[in-house]
């Protein structure tokens, strides 16, 4: 049963993404940076912690 819903929901942002490129182009790039932060955030606190 998971699967359905994990293939249900890879269709669902297909579908989006086509139905509303701008919107789904801000969302991923609000993402892409909110990973960078954290990375950076990662990054410095091992510097911090002599890693």
């Amino acid at each position: 049963m998971g699967i359905f819903r994990a293939v249900g929901l890879g269709v669902a942002i297909v579908i989006l993404k086509l139905l509303m490129p701008a919107v789904m182009s801000g969302f991923e790039g609000t993402l892409s940076s909110f990973f960078g932060v954290t990375q950076l955030l990662l990054a410095n606190v091992e510097y911090a912690l002599g890693g």
